[in-house]
């Protein structure tokens, strides 16, 4: 059955099995472990993930690939026709890891939405190259920012390997790389402080912090930093910053 590919919703079929399975190897969930993957198209990671013995849900968004990965008849995996933004992750009944290849169109509020999800233990997704190198740069690098400082705060992120185009069809513009990422455990940090004061700190990219924070962090705090630019914090620095807030 051939099934055209969807521009709209930024269809990319991965087609080699050594990738296939480089990217299986990086995923470790328990024996207990629900497997949610995003996405799966037309089964190629699917077929892999069903010899698991884990139970697999397929959240795909298309209803002619939802029909077609139904007929595959899987063992271990239900298929659900709808967006993974509008899925309900706490249907799951237990833990679950995540695999997937991300829409590039919707990559990041995909991943904030498991930011506030609590029962997974790992995503390994893949990513438009670009996007995955934001996520893992430091600062004083021009790709560090609001997503690197947020998903380092509250996840330990790995950079596994990147993937060439040609593995696709078709065969997308841009380069993907895999991203493997686990919660951090312990975390005091409160999500809403942190984030309100990295969106005023990159607010006026070029500005001294001294301008972007006067009005939200303790004088005395943002005097230890007030010769510096947003991307001039370390993700520590933005951390403590977020304990001393004063208004919001």
């Amino acid at each position: 059955m051939k099934i055209p590919a969807r521009k709209k919703w930024g269809q990319n079929f991965l087609i080699d099995p050594n990738i296939i399975k480089k990217i299986i190897s990086v995923l470790n969930p328990k024996l207990n472990n629900y497997i949610l993957e995003i996405g799966p198209g037309k089964g190629a990671l699917t077929n892999e993930l069903s010899k698991f013995g884990n139970q697999v849900i397929g959240v795909e968004i298309d209803p002619m690939l939802s029909d077609y990965l139904i007929g595959l008849k899987l063992p271990n995996v239900k298929i659900v026709n709808e967006s993974i933004l509008d899925f309900d992750c706490k249907s799951i009944p237990i833990e679950y890891v995540v695999i997937g290849n991300l829409p590039y169109n919707i990559s990041t509020p995909i991943l904030f939405k498991f930011m506030n999800e609590k029962k997974w233990n790992q995503l390994v997704v893949m990513l438009q190259k670009e996007v995955a190198e934001r996520i893992v740069s430091s600062e004083n690098n021009k790709k560090y920012g609001r997503t690197s400082i947020m998903m380092q705060s509250f996840f330990d992120v790995e950079l596994k390997f990147h993937i060439p185009n040609t593995v696709f069809r078709p065969i997308p513009e841009i380069k993907s790389s895999l991203l493997s990422i686990t919660p951090k455990k312990n975390t005091n940090l409160n999500y809403e402080n942190l984030k309100f004061v990295v969106e005023n700190a990159f607010r006026h990219r070029r500005k001294k912090l001294t301008h972007n924070l006067k009005n939200i962090i303790e004088e005395t705090k943002l005097n230890e930093v007030k010769d510096s630019r947003a991307e001039q914090l370390s993700v520590t620095q933005y951390q403590e910053l977020s304990h001393f807030l004063i208004k919001k």
